[in-house]
């Protein structure tokens, strides 16, 4: 029993020691301004175990705290310790500028950790489709070598094409050059004013080009006619193939002898309907006043930019489209 009262009173002399050797472990705490300067309940405590302590003697053990009084009083200061340090940290969090600078370490610090974990997952993760997709590669390499083959034989089967048309063309161009066209002719009419059927095309030629262009031909010289189109306030297109080349020529070297006639007949070169779309573009641009004039020599199309330039033979929409002309809708700008 002594013994445990020795002890009591060690423990309670440690603590008046702690107390004593602690700055203002006698004065008040540190208060705002706009609270009371009151002690806390805690250290009330202590100071009262502090007198308590420096009592004499002679009241008897009976005025000692008990063991359980004094780890009582050490659990509170400790709470209130670990209350204090809280209450510090959660002011330093609120911090921002210091919030700012301590994010990035950590973030960095956390990155420096987490990165190296992530590239080994995400290695064994793709390990198993590495093999795959080398597989996809080489054969999408071949598969774009292959289509590049296929693009240069599309590209050489083209340009023959376009060869063979543009040959095609020539040829059938070449097999009108011994016809013509005769344009607004009239067709022959009875008393009724009604138009005499079937019409005698081989006759009308005859009288334009024997009585109009003050030639000399006859039935022998024309191989044949007919009309073309649809007949438009009574007058109609012939088209005439003539027996020869040289009589062809004859007939439309003769026709500006037609120039000033009051039906406006007009005899033109039997042309393919490639060259009549190049034709009507050429006209096109004449009348913008874009090109000087254009005309046709034994099936080929000869343009004049200005009245003292060069002329110019056009084989092409391109060539059109070198004077000005407008690339149209359904054009292939890729035609030769």
């Amino acid at each position: 029993m002594a013994d445990q009262v020795i002890k009591e009173k060690q423990q309670q002399s440690n603590i008046v020691s702690y107390f004593k050797n602690t700055p203002k472990h006698g004065g008040k705490r540190d208060q705002p301004s706009s609270s009371p300067d009151n002690l806390s309940p805690s250290m009330q405590q202590v100071e009262k175990l502090a007198r308590l302590v420096n009592l004499d003697t002679s009241l008897g053990d009976s005025s000692v705290p008990s063991s359980d009084s004094t780890e009582n009083i050490i659990s509170s200061v400790e709470k209130e310790t670990v209350f204090k340090l809280s209450a510090v940290v959660c002011a330093t969090l609120k911090n921002q500028e210091f919030m700012d600078s301590i994010i990035p370490l950590i973030t960095e610090k956390v990155i420096e950790m987490v990165k190296p974990k992530i590239i080994q997952i995400v290695h064994e993760c793709m390990q198993p489709h590495l093999l795959s997709i080398k597989h996809n590669k080489d054969a999408l390499i071949l598969k774009d070598v292959e289509l590049n083959k296929y693009k240069e034989e599309m590209k050489m089967l083209k340009t023959k094409l376009d060869k063979v048309k543009a040959r095609i063309e020539e040829q059938e161009q070449y097999s009108r050059r011994t016809s013509l066209r005769f344009h607004n002719v009239p067709a022959p009419t009875d008393d009724n004013g009604d138009i005499i059927k079937p019409i005698n095309t081989d006759a009308l030629v005859l009288g334009i080009c024997n009585k109009n262009l003050n030639l000399n031909l006859n039935t022998r010289d024309i191989g044949r006619s007919h009309p073309i189109g649809e007949i438009k306030d009574g007058k109609i297109a012939i088209i005439v193939r003539f027996l020869s080349y040289r009589q062809r020529q004859l007939v439309f070297n003769s026709k500006r002898n037609l120039k000033g006639n009051k039906n406006k007949i007009f005899i033109a070169e039997n042309l393919t309907k490639h060259r009549y779309d190049l034709l009507h573009r050429l006209n096109t641009l004449r009348e913008k006043e874009i090109i000087h004039s254009f005309w046709t020599h034994d099936g080929s199309i000869i343009v004049k930019s200005t009245e003292n330039s060069r002329p110019k033979k056009i084989n092409s929409r391109h060539d059109i489209y070198r004077l000005g002309g407008e690339v149209l809708e359904g054009d292939d700008q890729n035609e030769d």
